[in-house]
């Protein structure tokens, strides 16, 4: 070995001790890079880019030093469906391997990353893992397992389907660091003061364009056979708003447990309750009967909706005096009821094409903002039921935002919906999280 290649895998050696803590075991990193399966999944609210060098020696079974291993990694990250909630991801990562004595050198490419799961390790690794093609010396090969983690904002670690490509790469994970720009983005988080209508502020983490959330989820029995949808951000504070989120005529299906998530990423502490005892309709006919039966017992809908606002209420992390109430459509009407119902002050109600209230009198019980989202060709809601609804919460000086969008009907907010009208529904989300940031 000449020189030049001694002190190169030397510091090589170097970086990568004090990156990584490296143990005897060859086996022990993969050991380590496979446990990770989380119950979590982390959400990305705007476009993100990760990048960096690779700095590496791969060691053979006994320890020894075999391949010089250098190149760059990128990785580019961009909010996923409502259907996946994950981020969909563009990777390319390039290898040169110098043999240890310098006399064989040859490179490879890793591309068509396809994520599949996205968690953390404590409160400082990023975990993505997924698959990829990796083109190796006798060609590219397909659906390669690849993990990579992001380590205290600094260091990288993939771990590249040893079996599947005979453990080209090694048993261990090849290691790198990330550009300055890259830490800043996998690291930063913000958190804004918000002003209280007492006078008083609280500390609400809040994600820049660059923050990945970890949401908590679980199905809680907050009331008689009602379980609810529990979803939450991980690892931030305490004293968090809460929403309790009430489905539409079809129940608790995958689409009202979306919309919890993106409530749960934006800070709040979220439950969808649950109306039917767990069912969800599927046909139409079914929706109406089980709809038409909370509507026919008034009574048992406000006790749940009334169990879930007590249920929020007794988490250790959420301000009681902050919690909102947000229904679509069927929802939206008991999202109005509970208002006008609850055994506690709510901080907000939001309303989405909700049967409504028109009596000032009766709207007088409500002591708090209230959103209003509707459509003009709503033949359910008509229009002038909306204006009669502001004009009585007007009348009783309650402060609210009654937004008509033109030109679409009920339900134009479900993207799985024949009324979907995708530039209205992401406005007016985009009216309701300003409306919840500021009362909620």
């Amino acid at each position: 070995m000449n020189l030049r290649t001694t002190i190169l895998t030397v510091l090589l050696l170097a970086t990568i001790l004090l990156v990584v803590p490296m143990t005897g075991s060859n086996s022990s990193h993969a050991q380590q890079m496979s446990q990770m399966q989380q119950t979590t999944t982390m959400h990305i609210r705007s476009p993100m880019i990760l990048t960096g060098s690779i700095a590496n020696v791969q060691l053979d079974d006994d320890g020894n030093p075999t391949w010089i291993e250098s190149g760059y990694w990128t990785l580019r990250l961009r909010p996923g469906s409502t259907e996946s909630n994950l981020p969909s991801a563009h990777l390319v990562i390039r290898i040169s391997m110098v043999g240890i004595d310098g006399t064989a050198m040859h490179r490879h490419s890793i591309t068509n990353f396809t994520l599949t799961n996205v968690s953390r390790e404590g409160n400082t690794t990023l975990v993505f893992d997924g698959t990829a093609t990796v083109t190796i010396r006798d060609g590219p090969v397909s659906g390669v397992p690849l993990t990579i983690k992001i380590m205290n904002g600094a260091a990288v670690a993939m771990l590249i389907g040893p079996d599947k490509i005979d453990a080209h790469f090694g048993h261990n994970p090849v290691y790198g660091t990330l550009t300055e720009s890259s830490r800043v983005a996998a690291t930063t988080n913000l958190h804004e003061e918000r002003s209280r209508g007492d006078g008083s502020t609280s500390e609400t983490p809040r994600g820049n364009a660059t923050t990945l959330v970890v949401l908590e989820r679980e199905d809680v029995n907050y009331y008689g056979n009602a379980i609810g949808y529990l979803v939450q951000p991980r690892g931030q504070a305490n004293n968090l708003p809460a929403i309790v989120v009430i489905h539409e005529w079809w129940g608790v299906n995958q689409h009202i447990k979306d919309a919890a998530d993106k409530l749960a990423a934006e800070g709040y502490v979220v439950l969808a309750a649950d109306l039917y005892n767990g069912e969800v309709a599927s046909v139409p006919d079914r929706a109406r009967e089980l709809s038409s039966s909370v509507r026919n017992n008034p009574e048992e809908a406000i006790n749940n909706l009334n169990a879930a606002v007590k249920y929020m209420a007794s988490l250790p992390n959420v301000n009681s005096s902050r919690i909102a109430s947000l229904g679509w459509c069927f929802g939206g009407g008991q999202s109005l009821q509970l208002a006008l119902n609850t055994e506690t002050p709510l901080s907000a109600t939001v309303i989405y094409y909700g049967n409504l209230v028109t009596d000032q009198t009766e709207l007088a019980k409500i002591q708090w903002p209230v959103l209003g989202i509707f459509g003009s060709e709503d033949q359910s809601i008509p229009v002038d039921t909306v204006n009669q609804f502001e004009a009585a919460l007007n009348a009783n000086n309650i402060t609210n935002m009654i937004h008509i969008y033109e030109g679409v009907g009920h339900a134009f907010a479900n993207p799985s919906g024949g009324n979907y009208a995708p530039e209205e529904a992401a406005d007016a989300w985009k009216k309701t999280l300003a409306f919840l940031n500021r009362y909620a």
